[in-house]
């Protein structure tokens, strides 16, 4: 089929009807800077095994969205993919997979009666025709032209040096998705005779090659920017970061030095952004909160397009707002992390991550799972760091108040966060971010604190809630008591109490610590509501204590415990006059309350 569209009012539009093989064969493509990172999940590539793969007849896959943007006399011309990438992308790794099959074949199975190996080498050769090819001279282009290293070095050309790059999060998806397939036709060869893989090889590879795309041409790279922004992805819409990073690359770029430029830079802020994330949205949450850290909050499906209205100025605005977003990634690369740890000081640089109560703050909103005050956190950094209107006090201030209400709040009445917490946030963020006096920010922050206080939870409920708390590693625990009784979790109430004492000091590495139970553990009866695993019963310690003390008496551990900073309260210390070995069920429970009393009357008192 073969059409053609040309209007005044329309975007010239040409399409042929491809499939896979002619594509590989008469096309070279590449993925523009603009392009969204592979993204498919384990459900569209079983969707693209039981559909194309294992299909018996032709699978019509969909469309692509292409235009020239290189041409050659004599040659394949160059495709750039406004839409399609993902399956075409899918295509050579399956073809990669089946490849190094075939050599795997011939490898294992070269001394095998009746069976020629050089057969199974030559359809590998066959097979990698779709990956690489050459021109009349001799020079090699890969089929697909991708960003990625591993790509390049895994997928299309396995015998290249390699460069040794990380593997970003797209890469990542690149190699479960060659995973993948791995297992798929390793088990579709399982049993077979060496002859039967090969045949069987051939089938998948075929049914690969016979799959049918659309290939819809453009006439420039300026209708792809405009198509870009309206098409959708097979499975799934275009996300918000995919849009911005076209609008930024399309609006701040002069020209293709530019918008590699400025690629290069948006992959670097996503790669800080994804640091350990696994989640598909995170890139889109962190530019919503990076938002709502700066101006009035907008519902998410409604910010492309107050971002599109606000650098539509001038490229300027548009590098200006892609400079936002990489200063506001170097905070959130840090946020939600549990083992966030203490940046080094560096003269002239405010860095409130070198402020260790301001590290601990953050690392307990990890541990309480809480993301709802991440607007907040990063206007707190950026204050401190582009400003002196704001003290390190008041940065380690803003910080605990929020750390103490959702101790409370989430930690232990297990309250949900609701848009009324998140706007709250975002109401003092903006605030902040306006604050032109020191006076503006204190003001802001003892607001902060008062509409805080005003959403505590019933001092009732957190009271029960905390002597609830317990550890007990050696039980079957659900899912709910495992969170509450978390090691980290449990190290973090504990160390709590020392810092306060100043028996510890900030920053401290909660891995690096054990949780004692003092009655000892071996005389509890198997269920987490026994006292022994209580609160009450708790003390923490380093692991080389922890693990010389054993089952011995208190009186022998008294010596022991304050060595290693324990935090003796009125209770444990009378616990220690007494001379008792084993405190009774009785004492643990007072002590439990005397703790909570403290908890909320000191330790997380707003």
């Amino acid at each position: 089929m073969s059409e053609v569209i040309s209007s005044s009012e329309l975007i010239p539009i040409e399409s042929q009807t491809k499939t896979i093989q002619t594509c590989f064969q008469q096309c070279l493509y590449e993925v523009p800077n603009f392009q969204r990172p592979y993204s498919w999940s384990q459900d569209q590539l079983i969707d693209f095994w039981d559909d194309v793969i294992l299909a018996k007849g032709d699978f019509f896959f969909g469309s692509t969205v292409t235009w020239v943007s290189e041409k050659r006399d004599l040659f394949n011309d160059t495709y750039s993919i406004i839409d399609g990438q993902q399956r075409l992308t899918t295509s050579a790794i399956l073809l990669s997979v089946v490849r190094d099959a075939f050599r795997g074949v011939a490898a294992k199975n070269g001394d095998v009666e009746n069976f020629d190996a050089d057969v199974a080498d030559g359809q590998a050769v066959t097979t990698q025709k779709y990956l690489m090819v050459r021109d009349d001279d001799g020079k090699s282009y890969p089929v697909l032209r991708r960003p990625e290293n591993m790509f390049y070095e895994v997928i299309q050309n396995p015998n290249a040096i390699p460069s040794g790059a990380e593997w970003n999060g797209s890469a990542k998806r690149i190699g479960e998705a060659r995973d993948f397939f791995e297992e798929k036709v390793l088990a579709e060869l399982k049993g077979l005779t060496p002859y039967e893989q090969v045949e069987r090889l051939k089938s998948i590879r075929s049914n690969a090659l016979k799959a049918r795309v659309i290939q819809v041409e453009l006439a420039s790279e300026e209708d792809g920017f405009l198509v870009f922004e309206t098409l959708n992805t097979r499975g799934a819409d275009l996300r918000l970061s995919d849009l911005v990073k076209n609008l930024l690359i399309r609006g701040g770029a002069m020209d293709a030095d530019d918008r590699k430029a400025i690629s290069e830079r948006w992959d670097r802020m996503v790669d800080r952004v994804q640091l350990g994330r696994m989640s598909a949205d995170v890139v889109d949450r962190f530019i919503w909160q990076s938002w709502n850290s700066r101006r009035e909050a907008v519902k998410e499906p409604e910010l492309f397009k107050e971002i599109s209205r606000i650098v539509a100025v001038s490229a300027a605005a548009h590098l200006s707002y892609l400079e936002e977003l990489e200063g506001d990634a170097e905070t959130y690369e840090w946020l939600e992390s549990e083992n966030v740890q203490i940046h080094p000081k560096n003269a002239g640089v405010r860095n409130a991550f070198a402020i260790p109560e301001f590290v601990d703050s953050v690392r307990a909103l990890a541990i309480f799972n809480v993301s709802v005050a991440n607007s907040t956190v990063l206007a707190v950094a950026r204050k401190f760091r582009e400003t002196r209107l704001i003290k390190q006090a008041q940065v380690v201030e803003v910080l605990r108040l929020v750390e103490s209400f959702h101790f409370q709040y989430t930690a232990l009445t297990n309250s949900g966060s609701t848009g009324g917490t998140r706007g709250r946030y975002n109401r003092f963020a903006v605030r902040l971010e306006g604050a032109t006096s020191a006076r503006d920010v204190a003001v802001a922050i003892e607001d902060l604190k008062e509409k805080l206080r005003a959403s505590l939870p019933d001092r009732a409920r957190a009271h029960q809630a905390f002597c609830s708390l317990f550890y007990a590693p050696s039980l079957q625990l659900n899912q709910a008591q495992k969170l509450r009784a978390r090691k980290i979790f449990i190290a973090y109430v504990l160390m709590s109490f020392a810092k306060l004492e100043r028996l510890l000091p900030a920053g401290q590495n909660l891995t690096t610590w054990s949780i004692e139970h003092i009655k000892p553990q071996s005389t509890a009866l198997d269920d987490y509501r026994d006292p022994t695993y209580s609160i009450g019963n708790l003390t923490l310690l380093t692991d080389r204590l922890n693990s010389s003390l054993g089952d011995a008496p208190l009186s022998s551990k008294v010596k022991e415990l304050k060595k290693g900073r324990a935090y003796f309260d009125s209770e444990l210390t009378a616990w220690e006059a007494s001379g008792v070995d084993s405190p009774t069920n009785a004492q643990i429970e007072a002590r439990s309350r005397f703790l909570a009393n403290d908890a909320l009357d000191r330790v997380w008192k707003l």
